[in-house]
């Protein structure tokens, strides 16, 4: 958590501030935050009674199906049906309460299989909201800072953080961040959809539980 902070933090700004129009919408980074906020802590306080493998099965299946559309639409469907919008349609506010909704459900989601947020959230806002590809990315970097900071603060409070190694990674992850967030608002919007889709794809392959290895015989 602390190193993601400031790596979020600059890839949020970029988003925001390295374009002719901003390419986030805080209000929905509000509503996300604060329901995701609260389903992280419902999602670790529950960890211990849920099958981790089980879910993380789910959210891994969810991810394929997910990246195999991303990655169709961006090589396959034709350009009326491919989300490329680069402002938020107007949102009643039912839509708001949805949103904090889905925040609060992907919140549970991460604290229970202890994956990040972010790669849930694009295709929440993305599927369920016709928000565009690359807002959608900016949306869920603003959205995932109140809960990085708390936890980067919690886990520093208990003792239970290297600041060296947050420190190190950090600094090897903030220039990352400037370039992939410059080269995600050059990128057609198509060719970005795809590649997330593919980057879902990987998650998914990580994310699939692994069979503990049995212990070798001593001899």
């Amino acid at each position: 958590m602390a190193a993601i902070l400031p790596i979020a933090l600059v890839a949020a700004a970029m988003y925001y501030f390295g374009s002719s129009t901003p390419q986030t919408d805080l209000s929905v980074a509000l509503f996300l935050a604060a329901g995701s906020a609260i389903g992280a802590l419902l999602g670790a306080l529950a960890a211990r009674r849920i099958p981790e493998r089980a879910l993380k099965v789910i959210v891994a299946i969810l991810l394929v199906g997910v990246g195999i559309k991303e990655v169709y639409d961006a090589v396959v469907a034709a350009p009326q049906l491919v989300l490329v919008g680069t402002s938020v349609r107007s949102l009643a506010p039912t839509d708001y309460a949805l949103i904090a909704a889905g925040g609060l459900v992907i919140g549970v989601v991460s604290g229970l299989a202890g994956v990040g947020g972010g790669i849930l959230i694009v295709p929440f806002l993305a599927l369920g909201f016709g928000i565009g590809q690359r807002i959608a990315q900016g949306t869920s970097l603003v959205a995932i800072l109140p809960t990085a900071a708390i936890g980067a603060l919690t886990y520093h409070r208990s003792g239970n953080v290297d600041v060296r190694a947050a420190a190190w990674m950090a600094g090897a992850g903030v220039p990352a961040a400037l370039v992939g967030s410059a080269l995600a608002l050059w990128l057609p919007q198509r060719v970005l959809g795809g590649v997330f889709g593919v980057f879902l794809l990987f998650a998914a392959t990580r994310i699939w539980p692994r069979r503990a290895r049995a212990d070798l015989p001593i001899r």
